[in-house]
């Protein structure tokens, strides 16, 4: 039976971050958003962005179908503690902060809608392949369905024809999902990949100055990218493992990070120009929404122009 004061609004971009970018550290000060899809801007709390009903809910036998939303609130508890004081410091060294925020990164760069839905577009690929493979001949089709039947997958008596089967798969007016706690299984399993390829990094903590309108976020934050900027093409894309990449990602208004495998750890005053720079790059990974203080933050599309927060939506 559901508990009906159990969470329901499941952030994959937690409030704990979300609110750094606001006016005040505090979940209930609003965010600047701009929303590309939907073509405007508009003011919000950090409850009512990156966030959709159920996005971690489970179906798992002995456990409570809010088991992980549960864990993650904990966990996130103990990153809100440490992006504080990481924002009192100013510095990146402290090896339990540091955990925490690598942990954080590696959930968010697997844990959100772009990924789940590619996730169950390979799925439905896969499974359209199986179909049309098991519909190449007649007799492969009705053997298939004799073993489904003798197995308990289709029921005696709810036969579908050959024709029926053939014309179903070809009108194609279906849509394979993956259940949620499948994406959940896959994304707890890809952080244990992510986690020490992060661990491995070198990283510059940066700095924003006080006229420089500070850093934005967006609703997918963490930028993994070439360095030397070049597109490789789709068969050849950034990993968090290969050496080249920079992983890019804004801590709070005012601070950044960027590892790399070559560099040097560092802390560093950012100019007003790295800071637009550097949000270019974050808006222009993000996927719908950006998530800033207000409308003067600077950001940079062609190298040596800066643009401010208010031409977002007209680039």
């Amino acid at each position: 039976m559901n508990n009906c004061n159990e969470a329901r609004n499941h952030h994959w971009v937690p409030q704990c971050y979300l609110k750094g970018f606001a006016k005040s550290r505090s979940k209930k000060a609003k965010l600047y958003v701009i929303d590309a899809m939907a073509r405007k801007a508009f003011r919000t709390t950090p409850r009512n962005v990156a966030a959709a009903r159920d996005f971690n809910r489970i179906e798992v036998d002995e456990l409570p179908p809010n088991a992980i939303e549960n864990e993650l609130s904990s966990f996130e508890g103990q990153v809100d503690k440490a992006l504080e004081r990481i924002c009192v410091q100013r510095e990146f060294s402290n090896a339990d902060d540091r955990i925490f925020v690598f942990n954080f990164i590696a959930l968010l760069a697997v844990r959100n809608p772009r990924r789940r839905e590619s996730s169950r577009k390979f799925h439905e690929d896969v499974a359209k392949k199986l179909m049309n493979l098991t519909l190449a001949t007649k007799e492969r089709y009705e053997s298939s369905l004799s073993s489904a039947v003798k197995n308990g997958f289709v029921s005696p008596g709810h036969d579908v024809t050959y024709a029926e089967a053939c014309d179903f798969i070809e009108r194609g007016e279906f849509k394979v999902n993956v259940p949620t706690t499948r994406h959940v299984a896959l994304e707890m399993q890809s952080v244990d990949t992510v986690l020490p390829l992060l661990l491995g990094r070198k990283w510059v903590l940066l700095i924003a100055p006080n006229n420089s309108g500070g850093f934005v976020t967006t609703d997918h934050p963490v930028v993994l990218q070439w360095i030397d900027a070049k597109d490789r093409g789709a068969f050849y894309p950034p990993g968090f493992g290969l050496r080249g990449t920079e992983v890019i990602f804004p801590l709070m208004h005012d601070l950044a990070l960027s590892g790399t495998f070559e560099g040097r750890e560092a802390v560093t005053e950012a100019t007003t120009e790295i800071v637009a720079a550097t949000n270019g790059i974050v808006i222009a990974h993000g996927h719908r929404q950006v998530y800033a203080r207000d409308d003067r933050f600077r950001y940079m599309i062609t190298p040596g122009v800066l643009r401010h927060g208010s031409d977002v939506l007209a680039d």
